[in-house]
């Protein structure tokens, strides 16, 4: 199977898919979401002066922000793999119908994790420092909004 090299958006939508997959993957897996009084929250874990574990209950909200962060995830892997396939296959249209509806699903469920986990930890607390997990899930999904329209540019001919 020969690689061919695919048009220069869908390359750059490629780059973008790689670059928000890694840093939502970061976002879903540290600890950095928010700090408030020597605590240190991440949507799966959580620090305190130091000593981290697992959350393993907590409100629906965050039980939702969890979802639509995995799911964001696994829509910006598919994504990243479509864009691959692009280089690999020939029937590029079809790919890149998926890799615009792939990113754009991601685009919009990071959007819907971003809204419920702002709206709902300014309620719990007002002095609420978000950290670098809700920095970096926040450029995942404007990546994946930029790739879905880099693969949208790659179709025209």
């Amino acid at each position: 199977m020969a690689i061919k090299v695919p048009k220069i958006p869908v390359c750059g939508a490629i780059a973008c898919c790689g670059v928000a997959l890694i840093f939502q993957l970061v976002a879903v897996a540290g600890t950095g979401w928010f700090a408030h009084d020597y605590t240190e929250n991440g949507l799966f874990r959580s620090c305190y002066f130091g000593s981290c574990g697992n959350l393993s209950e907590g409100p629906d909200w965050w039980k939702a922000c969890q979802a639509f962060s995995i799911l964001g995830l696994l829509t910006i892997a598919g994504s990243l793999v479509l864009g691959i396939l692009h280089a690999l296959l020939d029937n590029t249209r079809n790919l890149s119908l998926g890799g615009i509806a792939s990113s754009a699903a991601s685009a919009l469920l990071l959007v819907a994790e971003l809204a419920v986990f702002g709206g709902m930890t300014n309620e719990v607390a007002e002095d609420i420092n978000y950290g670098y997990g809700f920095i970096l899930s926040v450029i995942a999904c404007v990546l994946s909004a930029i790739a879905a329209g880099l693969f949208a540019f790659g179709l025209r001919k």
